[in-house]
């Protein structure tokens, strides 16, 4: 597999549509492995991290071609491409710094994998809406091809070995992307949250934390994998987003109908700066996006709900770097917010 990878601008799993998406912004799909013989990550050598990523770019090989996944060193990726990979959730802050490993990511950019982070694999699905089951097979499909060219660490009693605790069993760790201002604005977030928790399921905000995140987004995810088959992890989040999803749509329900006035003016006035502002900042895109993507599902916008979904990804700092061909150092930050201001403007008036 000699093919470099490549980053979409455009698309990714944030443009893709899915089951309630007016409330799920997106799910995932992870499994953790290890391989047999090999010290875990962060104890190996050089060598040993050579031998192991060899290894595993060989597995791809075999997932199929239909999946056209490429490979590359994080030190070979363009600067503005490897914070993007951040942004879109394929790799984390610690990871993007180590020049020497390799992450593989398929053409369409809804899979990827990291090599020799917390574990020697990290294979990820993404897709848009609550498509947690459809995540899920895919990683299975192509777990079954790696599994048939990798000798994966296993024990009878623990199930695939990991480096977390959490993760010994299954390795599996589903997860989804809501979309919950009515519970915000009506302050019922926390004890939503809490319930989450209580429960065995961890909550993470989009940009912030679960007291408060940007653009009231919230990732919730199985917190352990051992005892559980897939099929039982995957089902209980799925019914767990469902059952929050009815208490977001109760909230907007409620809040409509006796302050329709005010949600309507909140929603009109995020569409009209973000139509006709002429500097935009990032953290300023989200809130109104969030906003105006509340009013989509209302009904008050007429805009496609995944274009509005994917602005607040492709709004992002390094997005607009790459729009504008900035280099390493960095624009401007006026120009990144005058680029900004006119992307949004134009995508949102030419779609609705």
């Amino acid at each position: 597999m000699n093919k470099p990878i490549e980053i979409t601008e455009k698309t990714g799993w944030f443009s893709q549509s899915g089951n309630m998406n007016d409330v799920v912004i997106s799910s995932r799909f992870r499994l953790s492995r290890n391989i047999n013989g090999y010290r875990y990550p962060g104890k190996m050598d050089r060598d040993e991290e050579a031998a192991v990523s060899s290894k595993i770019i060989g597995a791809f090989e075999g997932v199929g071609s239909n999946d056209s996944f490429g490979v590359s060193e994080i030190g070979e990726i363009d600067p503005i491409d490897r914070r993007i990979l951040l942004e879109r959730n394929h790799i984390t802050q610690d990871y993007m710094l180590h020049m020497n490993k390799n992450i593989v990511v398929s053409g369409d950019n809804l899979s990827s994998c990291v090599i020799n982070d917390m574990d020697h694999l990290r294979f990820a699905v993404f897709d848009g809406g609550l498509e947690v089951r459809k995540c899920a097979k895919k990683a299975d499909q192509i777990d079954s091809a790696l599994e048939s060219a990798l000798d994966y660490a296993v024990s009878f009693e623990f199930g695939y070995l990991n480096t977390e605790v959490n993760n010994l069993g299954t390795g599996a760790r589903a997860s989804v992307m809501m979309h919950l201002p009515a519970l915000v604005e009506t302050n019922l977030i926390e004890k939503a949250l809490k319930a989450v928790v209580q429960i065995g399921f961890t909550v993470k905000g989009f940009m912030g934390d679960e007291d408060h995140s940007l653009g009231s987004m919230y990732q919730i995810s199985n917190q352990f994998t051992i005892g559980q088959t897939e099929e039982e992890i995957v089902d209980k989040l799925e019914n767990l987003a469902i059952q929050i999803a009815g208490y977001e749509l109760k909230a907007r329900e409620e809040m409509f109908e006796k302050k329709r006035t005010a949600v309507e003016d909140s929603v009109f006035r995020a569409y009209g700066l973000l139509t006709n502002c002429r500097l935009l900042g990032a953290n300023e895109a989200i809130d109104n996006l969030s906003t105006l993507r509340m009013g989509i599902a209302l009904g008050l916008i007429d805009l496609p709900i995944e274009v509005c979904t994917s602005l607040i990804f492709l709004s992002q700092k390094s997005h607009i770097q790459k729009m504008i061909n900035d280099t390493e150092s960095g624009a401007d930050e006026t120009l990144v917010d005058f680029t900004r201001a006119a992307y949004v403007k134009d995508i949102i008036t030419k779609k609705s």
